[in-house]
Protein backbone atom coordinates (compact mmCIF):
# COMPACT_ATOMS: atom_id res chain seq x y z
CA UNK A 1 0.00 0.00 0.00
CA UNK A 2 2.73 2.09 0.60
CA UNK A 3 4.38 2.02 -2.81
CA UNK A 4 0.89 3.11 -4.44
CA UNK A 5 0.50 5.91 -2.59
CA UNK A 6 4.51 7.23 -3.53
CA UNK A 7 3.59 8.14 -7.17
CA UNK A 8 0.84 10.92 -5.84
CA UNK A 9 3.23 12.14 -2.86
CA UNK A 10 5.50 12.85 -5.50
CA UNK A 11 2.92 14.46 -8.08
CA UNK A 12 2.28 16.87 -4.91
CA UNK A 13 6.16 17.66 -3.87
CA UNK A 14 6.08 18.56 -7.50
CA UNK A 15 3.15 21.00 -7.89
CA UNK A 16 4.50 22.63 -4.64
CA UNK A 17 7.77 22.97 -5.75
CA UNK A 18 6.41 24.69 -9.21
CA UNK A 19 4.08 27.60 -7.15
CA UNK A 20 7.16 28.12 -5.09
CA UNK A 21 8.64 31.36 -5.73
CA UNK A 22 12.60 31.91 -5.46
CA UNK A 23 13.99 34.34 -3.64
CA UNK A 24 15.27 36.99 -5.93
CA UNK A 25 11.68 37.14 -7.95
CA UNK A 26 9.62 37.46 -4.58
CA UNK A 27 11.53 40.16 -3.61
CA UNK A 28 12.17 41.58 -7.10
CA UNK A 29 7.92 41.47 -7.06
CA UNK A 30 7.72 43.13 -3.60
CA UNK A 31 10.30 45.70 -4.78
CA UNK A 32 8.13 46.95 -7.82
CA UNK A 33 5.12 46.72 -6.04
CA UNK A 34 6.83 49.19 -3.59
CA UNK A 35 8.20 51.36 -6.74
CA UNK A 36 4.55 51.68 -8.14
CA UNK A 37 3.08 52.54 -4.57
CA UNK A 38 5.45 55.47 -4.42
CA UNK A 39 5.49 56.59 -8.01
CA UNK A 40 1.84 56.94 -8.45
CA UNK A 41 1.44 60.30 -6.69
CA UNK A 42 3.94 61.47 -9.38
CA UNK A 43 2.00 59.99 -12.21
CA UNK A 44 -1.18 61.44 -11.20
CA UNK A 45 0.29 65.54 -10.83
CA UNK A 46 1.50 64.90 -14.29
CA UNK A 47 -1.29 64.15 -15.63
CA UNK A 48 -2.85 67.13 -13.72
CA UNK A 49 -0.51 69.70 -15.35
CA UNK A 50 -0.58 67.74 -18.75
CA UNK A 51 -2.02 65.71 -21.22
CA UNK A 52 -1.35 61.46 -21.06
CA UNK A 53 0.48 61.90 -24.39
CA UNK A 54 2.89 64.42 -22.90
CA UNK A 55 3.35 62.06 -19.76
CA UNK A 56 3.78 59.63 -21.93
CA UNK A 57 6.71 60.82 -24.06
CA UNK A 58 8.11 61.91 -20.59
CA UNK A 59 8.20 58.68 -19.68
CA UNK A 60 6.10 58.77 -16.90
CA UNK A 61 7.62 62.38 -14.86
CA UNK A 62 10.64 59.85 -14.40
CA UNK A 63 14.07 60.06 -15.70
CA UNK A 64 14.77 57.28 -18.28
CA UNK A 65 18.16 56.55 -16.30
CA UNK A 66 15.68 55.14 -13.46
CA UNK A 67 13.55 53.03 -15.70
CA UNK A 68 17.05 51.78 -17.02
CA UNK A 69 18.31 51.12 -13.39
CA UNK A 70 15.07 49.40 -12.54
CA UNK A 71 15.02 47.46 -16.02
CA UNK A 72 18.97 46.03 -15.28
CA UNK A 73 19.07 45.82 -11.31
CA UNK A 74 15.98 43.61 -12.02
CA UNK A 75 17.20 41.84 -14.99
CA UNK A 76 20.63 40.80 -12.40
CA UNK A 77 18.32 39.83 -9.74
CA UNK A 78 16.27 37.20 -12.15
CA UNK A 79 19.23 36.19 -13.67
CA UNK A 80 20.72 34.90 -10.38
CA UNK A 81 17.57 33.00 -8.56
CA UNK A 82 18.41 29.54 -7.36
CA UNK A 83 17.81 30.54 -3.88
CA UNK A 84 14.29 29.94 -2.06
CA UNK A 85 12.61 32.00 0.54
CA UNK A 86 13.32 31.65 4.03
CA UNK A 87 11.54 32.38 6.96
CA UNK A 88 13.49 35.44 8.02
CA UNK A 89 12.63 36.90 3.65
CA UNK A 90 9.27 36.35 5.07
CA UNK A 91 9.60 38.26 8.11
CA UNK A 92 11.28 41.08 6.46
CA UNK A 93 8.40 40.76 3.32
CA UNK A 94 5.64 41.20 5.87
CA UNK A 95 7.09 43.94 7.46
CA UNK A 96 8.10 45.98 4.07
CA UNK A 97 4.40 45.30 3.00
CA UNK A 98 2.54 46.58 5.74
CA UNK A 99 5.15 50.01 5.31
CA UNK A 100 3.54 49.77 1.94
CA UNK A 101 -0.21 49.97 3.40
CA UNK A 102 0.16 53.27 5.08
CA UNK A 103 -0.62 55.80 3.02
CA UNK A 104 2.64 57.78 3.29
CA UNK A 105 4.72 57.73 0.10
CA UNK A 106 8.17 58.87 2.39
CA UNK A 107 7.36 55.64 4.30
CA UNK A 108 7.22 53.47 1.44
CA UNK A 109 10.31 54.99 -0.16
CA UNK A 110 12.12 54.11 2.98
CA UNK A 111 10.79 50.60 3.19
CA UNK A 112 12.08 50.11 -0.10
CA UNK A 113 15.57 51.41 0.42
CA UNK A 114 15.40 48.78 3.34
CA UNK A 115 14.37 45.95 1.03
CA UNK A 116 17.06 47.42 -1.55
CA UNK A 117 20.07 46.89 1.70
CA UNK A 118 18.69 43.62 2.98
CA UNK A 119 18.89 42.11 -0.60
CA UNK A 120 22.57 43.96 -0.76
CA UNK A 121 23.75 42.48 2.58
CA UNK A 122 22.19 38.94 2.15
CA UNK A 123 22.92 38.30 -1.42
CA UNK A 124 26.27 36.48 -2.22
CA UNK A 125 29.55 39.06 -2.44
CA UNK A 126 30.06 39.99 -6.35
CA UNK A 127 26.78 37.72 -7.53
CA UNK A 128 24.55 39.18 -10.12
CA UNK A 129 21.79 39.45 -6.84
CA UNK A 130 23.79 41.94 -5.14
CA UNK A 131 24.84 43.80 -7.94
CA UNK A 132 21.23 44.13 -8.85
CA UNK A 133 20.26 45.32 -5.45
CA UNK A 134 23.22 48.04 -5.66
CA UNK A 135 21.26 49.17 -8.48
CA UNK A 136 17.78 48.95 -7.15
CA UNK A 137 18.90 51.18 -4.34
CA UNK A 138 20.78 53.75 -6.48
CA UNK A 139 17.43 54.37 -8.27
CA UNK A 140 15.87 55.25 -4.88
CA UNK A 141 18.26 58.46 -4.88
CA UNK A 142 16.78 60.44 -7.41
CA UNK A 143 13.69 58.91 -7.04
CA UNK A 144 13.49 59.76 -2.69
CA UNK A 145 17.09 60.84 -1.32
CA UNK A 146 17.67 63.75 -3.17
CA UNK A 147 14.46 65.35 -2.42
CA UNK A 148 14.88 64.41 1.30
CA UNK A 149 18.83 66.07 1.09
CA UNK A 150 17.64 69.30 -1.03
CA UNK A 151 14.93 69.80 1.81
CA UNK A 152 17.63 69.80 4.82
CA UNK A 153 19.85 71.68 2.82
CA UNK A 154 18.27 73.97 -0.23
CA UNK A 155 19.65 77.07 1.55
CA UNK A 156 23.22 75.82 1.04
CA UNK A 157 22.43 73.69 -2.18
CA UNK A 158 21.06 76.93 -3.83
CA UNK A 159 23.95 79.03 -2.71
CA UNK A 160 26.67 76.79 -3.89
CA UNK A 161 24.45 77.20 -7.55
CA UNK A 162 24.11 80.80 -7.62
CA UNK A 163 27.98 81.03 -6.15
CA UNK A 164 29.08 79.25 -9.49
CA UNK A 165 26.79 80.85 -11.78
CA UNK A 166 27.99 84.36 -10.14
CA UNK A 167 31.77 83.38 -11.10
CA UNK A 168 30.98 82.58 -14.32
CA UNK A 169 29.18 85.97 -14.92
CA UNK A 170 30.92 88.12 -12.73
CA UNK A 171 28.70 89.83 -11.31
CA UNK A 172 26.88 89.81 -7.63
CA UNK A 173 25.57 87.48 -5.63
CA UNK A 174 22.95 87.72 -2.93
CA UNK A 175 21.68 84.66 -0.91
CA UNK A 176 20.52 82.37 -4.46
CA UNK A 177 19.97 85.55 -6.57
CA UNK A 178 22.62 86.62 -8.92
CA UNK A 179 22.52 89.79 -10.82
CA UNK A 180 22.14 89.98 -14.74
CA UNK A 181 24.67 90.94 -16.67
CA UNK A 182 23.17 94.12 -17.87
CA UNK A 183 21.99 95.28 -14.69
CA UNK A 184 18.24 94.85 -14.72
CA UNK A 185 18.01 92.92 -11.93
CA UNK A 186 18.78 90.12 -10.37
CA UNK A 187 18.25 86.04 -11.37
CA UNK A 188 16.83 84.11 -8.41
CA UNK A 189 17.85 80.51 -8.35
CA UNK A 190 14.77 78.16 -7.33
CA UNK A 191 14.77 74.50 -6.28
CA UNK A 192 13.83 73.80 -9.70
CA UNK A 193 17.00 74.94 -11.33
CA UNK A 194 18.65 73.29 -8.93
CA UNK A 195 21.98 70.58 -10.23
CA UNK A 196 21.37 68.27 -7.41
CA UNK A 197 18.39 66.57 -9.49
CA UNK A 198 20.45 65.79 -12.04
CA UNK A 199 23.40 64.94 -9.77
CA UNK A 200 21.41 61.87 -8.37
CA UNK A 201 21.00 60.73 -11.70
CA UNK A 202 24.67 60.75 -12.46
CA UNK A 203 25.06 58.68 -9.13
CA UNK A 204 22.56 56.62 -10.54
CA UNK A 205 23.93 55.87 -13.91
CA UNK A 206 27.80 55.29 -12.04
CA UNK A 207 26.22 53.17 -10.10
CA UNK A 208 24.82 50.81 -13.19
CA UNK A 209 27.76 51.41 -15.25
CA UNK A 210 30.33 50.38 -12.64
CA UNK A 211 27.78 47.07 -11.90
CA UNK A 212 27.20 45.69 -15.27
CA UNK A 213 30.83 46.02 -15.75
CA UNK A 214 32.97 46.01 -12.42
CA UNK A 215 35.71 48.37 -11.82
CA UNK A 216 38.92 46.74 -9.95
CA UNK A 217 38.06 48.52 -6.81
CA UNK A 218 35.88 50.94 -4.83
CA UNK A 219 37.67 54.16 -5.07
CA UNK A 220 37.34 53.78 -9.17
CA UNK A 221 33.60 53.50 -9.11
CA UNK A 222 33.48 56.45 -6.68
CA UNK A 223 35.88 58.49 -9.11
CA UNK A 224 33.40 57.53 -11.95
CA UNK A 225 30.62 59.12 -10.07
CA UNK A 226 32.30 62.46 -8.76
CA UNK A 227 33.27 62.76 -12.44
CA UNK A 228 30.15 62.57 -13.86
CA UNK A 229 28.24 64.52 -11.02
CA UNK A 230 31.13 67.57 -11.46
CA UNK A 231 29.94 67.44 -15.24
CA UNK A 232 26.31 67.65 -14.05
CA UNK A 233 27.05 70.67 -11.65
CA UNK A 234 28.99 72.40 -14.36
CA UNK A 235 26.32 72.44 -16.88
CA UNK A 236 23.61 73.42 -15.01
CA UNK A 237 25.97 76.24 -13.73
CA UNK A 238 26.45 77.34 -17.52
CA UNK A 239 22.55 77.23 -17.89
CA UNK A 240 22.44 79.66 -15.02
CA UNK A 241 24.90 81.93 -16.15
CA UNK A 242 23.37 81.86 -19.78
CA UNK A 243 20.64 83.46 -18.44
CA UNK A 244 22.04 85.93 -16.11
CA UNK A 245 24.02 86.55 -19.45
CA UNK A 246 20.63 87.19 -22.04
CA UNK A 247 17.75 88.15 -19.98
CA UNK A 248 16.22 88.91 -23.15
CA UNK A 249 16.65 85.33 -23.99
CA UNK A 250 15.00 84.37 -20.79
CA UNK A 251 11.65 82.57 -21.66
CA UNK A 252 13.39 80.65 -24.32
CA UNK A 253 16.54 79.59 -22.05
CA UNK A 254 14.33 79.09 -19.11
CA UNK A 255 11.31 77.42 -21.32
CA UNK A 256 10.71 73.75 -22.35
CA UNK A 257 13.26 74.29 -25.45
CA UNK A 258 15.97 75.36 -23.51
CA UNK A 259 15.14 73.01 -20.46
CA UNK A 260 14.48 69.94 -22.88
CA UNK A 261 18.34 70.95 -24.89
CA UNK A 262 19.65 70.65 -21.40
CA UNK A 263 18.55 67.77 -19.93
CA UNK A 264 19.74 65.74 -23.34
CA UNK A 265 23.01 67.61 -23.04
CA UNK A 266 23.38 66.60 -19.21
CA UNK A 267 22.58 62.96 -20.25
CA UNK A 268 24.46 62.57 -23.06
CA UNK A 269 27.25 64.15 -20.50
CA UNK A 270 26.28 61.71 -17.79
CA UNK A 271 26.56 58.45 -20.49
CA UNK A 272 30.16 59.61 -22.39
CA UNK A 273 31.81 60.02 -18.79
CA UNK A 274 30.10 56.78 -17.53
CA UNK A 275 31.21 54.86 -20.97
CA UNK A 276 34.66 56.57 -20.79
CA UNK A 277 35.40 55.13 -17.36
CA UNK A 278 34.88 51.59 -18.19
CA UNK A 279 36.52 51.83 -21.03
CA UNK A 280 39.14 49.60 -19.64
CA UNK A 281 35.99 46.93 -19.09
CA UNK A 282 34.64 47.28 -21.93
CA UNK A 283 37.53 46.37 -23.85
CA UNK A 284 37.82 43.18 -21.88
CA UNK A 285 34.19 42.03 -22.90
Amino acid sequence: MAQAHQPNLKRRRDSLSLITLNRNQFFVGLWLVGFINGSLTRFVSGLREKSFLDVLLNTFEISAIVWVGIAVGCAYLFKQSESAVSRRDVGVAITIGLAFLIPITALGWVAISILSTYLIVTSPAESYAKRGAWILFAVTIPMFWSRVIFSVFSDYILQFDAILASNLLGTQRVGNTVAFADGSGYLWIAPGCSSLMNVSLAVLCGTIFSQIWPRKGPLQSISLVTFAAAAVVMINAARLALLGAYPQYFETLHGSAGATAVNLLTLIAIVSICSFGVRNELRAK
